[in-house]
């Protein structure tokens, strides 16, 4: 009998999880959960909840919530990794076009405004998860992703959302 998830943590700890990191890339990805990722998840959990739900809704537990993601897996696994896959690749070749973000055509960084790169870290442990929160949004829930990105504080989140939704159309098809 398999152990009972209920926690956010557990999940990220389990057997099921593990083996989508598995079938990424476990080289990028850190071993060990570091404390802030489980609140970071969570509130990103809570802001699509609530953009779904109303500010006034009863939040999931720990345990709703990581049966929510367990079922997720179960019915689109391997769209998970390929849509993991895909942003990683996405990720990369966008990095290099916008190193020091976006900046107006007139608006020119000094050379020591510029960022360098001092080294290249592994993913964290709960990255999948967050990647699978949206995969979540982008198939089901697609007319929120602009104003989940701006709960999350993501700079240019509308241009943004737009960019996820052309790459999920790509991968998929859809939209």
């Amino acid at each position: 009998m398999a152990k009972e998830i209920n926690t956010l943590k557990e999940f990220l700890d389990s057997r099921i999880y593990s083996e989508l990191i598995r079938l990424t890339d476990p080289a990028s990805i850190e071993e060990k959960i570091k404390n802030i990722e489980i609140s970071r998840l969570h509130d990103r959990l809570k802001q699509r909840q609530f953009l779904l739900e109303g500010f006034t809704c009863k939040l999931s537990t720990e345990k709703e919530l990581a049966e929510w993601y367990l079922h997720l897996i179960k019915e689109n696994k391997s769209d998970i990794v390929l849509w993991t896959k895909e942003f990683w690749k996405y990720s990369n070749d966008t990095s290099d076009e916008y190193p020091d973000g976006e900046f107006a055509p007139e608006e020119k960084l000094d050379e020591d405004e510029k960022s360098k790169l001092i080294s290249v870290g592994k993913y964290t442990k709960s990255c999948l998860a967050m990647y699978m929160l949206e995969f979540d949004i982008l198939k089901n829930y697609p007319a929120i992703l602009a104003d989940y990105y701006k709960r999350l504080c993501i700079p240019g989140a509308v241009k943004y959302a737009r960019e996820m939704k052309k790459l999920f159309a790509r991968i998929f098809g859809e939209g």
